[in-house]
């Protein structure tokens, strides 16, 4: 996940504002109906997607793990697409498809924490926070398909927030790199 060039490092901070968006939209009306925030929360998805996906193939001569980037970006845009074709039949499964989507999202930071000491606590502790919460909707959805606004807004949330440092932290490195050259 941090495999990336400091010359895009504003996409991860687009994908983190647009995270930390839905998370406001979400927490702003959670008695709101589950088919509405389907098919907005699918859109965010689509368009998180598109960034990865431009993002893995941008960098796809400086980066070893691009397709790993293209692949969680299409991964973002199915689930997107899920959401949008039929809002009625997704609102029901939407726990288990938040809760799997997030324990992907969660594994994938965990295993990356280890290939980059400098951000490894930020990622070890968002993964961790990720794919607890994430689990919890995905084994319970009764329980939480009461309040699944509020769980799927914080794991957004958190979410957002990663992609922002790392994308403020990719820019410290152009900078460093740019400066030290």
């Amino acid at each position: 996940m941090e495999d990336q060039s400091t010359t895009t490092w504003y996409l991860p901070l687009i994908k983190g504002i647009i995270m930390i968006l839905l998370a406001i939209m979400i927490l702003s009306s959670p008695a709101g109906a589950l088919v509405a925030w389907a098919l907005y929360i699918g859109i965010g998805f689509v368009f998180t997607g598109m960034v990865l996906v431009y993002h893995g193939f941008a960098g796809r001569g400086e980066q070893e793990n691009w397709t790993w980037r293209v692949l969680e970006g299409l991964l973002d845009m199915f689930i997107g697409f899920m959401l949008m074709v039929n809002p009625l039949v997704t609102a029901s499964i939407l726990p288990f498809l938040f809760g799997l989507w997030g324990a992907f999202y969660g594994i994938a930071l965990f295993i990356d924490a280890f290939s980059h000491k400098e951000t490894r606590m930020i990622k070890l502790v968002s993964a961790v926070v990720i794919f607890w919460i994430s689990s919890l909707i995905m084994f319970n959805p009764i329980l939480f398909g009461v309040t699944i606004a509020i769980w799927v807004a914080i794991i957004f949330l958190v979410a957002g927030i990663f992609n922002m440092i790392l994308a403020f932290n990719l820019k410290k490195l152009e900078k460093v790199v740019v400066d030290g050259e």
